[in-house]
């Protein structure tokens, strides 16, 4: 499909107090809305983007990221990023809501590290990370106890940027979300943390961590961290027994996003 020439203007200094990622969103979003790229066109490619707005390919990833989540445009490898209508993915159900505090809910509690060490990550990871392949990054596996081993709450792997890999010293010391601990250390501070969740089979080595029969199903909570330039410096996998999870949203007519709180049931 032919791209379609754009006179999107270059400027970014409109809402300067958002995110850099954000400022773009606003930028391409209006140039689709007002059909500068008409439906089916295609925006520029990364590295065009990265030119325009002279910025990183972390903020422009995470910019397409937004528009993807606002059905806006799809994205497909080797195919670009094609400006579709918002009625075009019907199934697709998101909502959007709350703060990062409101997701670190089951930060609290005892962890029981089982290891940690540097890998080099490989393509899957990479691309999950928005990371290259090979690259090395810290990862921890632990599993968490709200009051004692005979109670375990959750099973974890997390992977940690290496520049910021000497926070894994205060993990398990420190009862604090990781990322706090990152801001704390190097000053980084999280912007934007995206969650997804679904149901999953446990696995083996995990079923026994949580005392869980083989084959039942638990709720993996996957949640990646941002700072505001849209590099990824976490991401965790979060493991928990179906039974004692809930998942509970609260939203008010008026459009101001009540917090996503997640907890064990009781």
């Amino acid at each position: 499909m032919k791209k379609t020439q754009s006179a999107t203007t270059n400027s970014l200094s409109g809402n300067t107090g958002l995110p850099l990622y954000q400022r773009v969103v606003a930028v391409l979003r209006e140039a689709i809305l007002r059909g500068e790229f008409p439906i089916g066109s295609q925006l520029p490619t990364e590295n065009e983007l990265c030119e325009r707005f002279d910025i990183s390919r972390h903020t422009v990833r995470a910019a397409l990221r937004e528009l993807r989540a606002q059905n806006l445009v799809t994205s497909r490898r080797g195919s670009g990023t094609t400006v579709i209508h918002p009625d075009d993915n019907p199934q697709t159900y998101v909502h959007r809501t709350g703060t990062i505090a409101d997701l670190v809910q089951y930060a609290l509690g005892r962890w029981d590290i089982v290891d940690s060490e540097m890998v080099e990550l490989d393509e899957a990871q990479a691309r999950r990370l928005d990371s290259a392949v090979g690259a090395r990054w810290l990862r921890m596996r632990a599993c968490r106890y709200q009051d004692e081993p005979a109670n375990p709450v959750s099973w974890t792997e997390f992977y940690l940027h290496a520049d910021y890999a000497q926070v894994a010293r205060l993990i398990g010391k420190d009862t604090r979300p990781i990322h706090e601990l990152v801001q704390e250390l190097y000053g980084a501070q999280v912007d934007e943390v995206t969650q997804t969740m679904r149901a999953v089979e446990v696995p083996e080595y995990v079923a026994r961590r949580l005392k869980l029969k083989k084959r039942s199903t638990v709720i993996s909570v996957e949640r990646i961290y941002r700072l505001a330039n849209g590099k990824v410096i976490e991401a965790s996998t979060n493991l928990y027994p179906a039974a004692n999870f809930q998942f509970e949203i609260k939203l008010r007519r008026t459009g101001q996003p009540m917090p996503a709180e997640a907890f064990p049931g009781n």
